[in-house]
């Protein structure tokens, strides 16, 4: 379980870095909205989310067609079709919104 709530906190704090960036949903799979309100995060927010959650945060975005492709390219070709797969793909998070940590209090 340590393993997931470190990643876990990684993960957050990059896409609150990634937020910043116009490239920020490419880099993380994320939606704007999502991204917008992990900024908003502080990192005892972050911190708790990491640790309470009980999952994973991310996930592999590539179908198993596209993982077996990725497998068979060399150097710089691994790199060039991971990224056309992640601009063609739907950012994950949509319009839901994360708790507040009142929300989270209250709960």
């Amino acid at each position: 379980m340590n393993d997931i709530i470190s990643i876990n906190r990684q993960f957050l704090i990059m896409a609150r870095e990634a937020s910043k960036s116009r490239s920020g949903e490419i880099m993380t799979g994320l939606s704007r909205t999502a991204l917008d309100r992990i900024a908003q995060m502080t990192l005892d927010e972050i911190d708790a989310m990491a640790r309470d959650i009980g999952i994973s945060v991310i996930s592999i975005r590539l179908t198993e067609t596209e993982m077996d492709r990725l497998l068979s390219l060399q150097g710089l070709q691994k790199a060039a079709y991971s990224i056309s797969i992640a601009a063609s793909a739907r950012p994950r998070g949509g319009t839901a919104s994360f708790p507040t940590s009142r929300q989270t209090t209250e709960a």
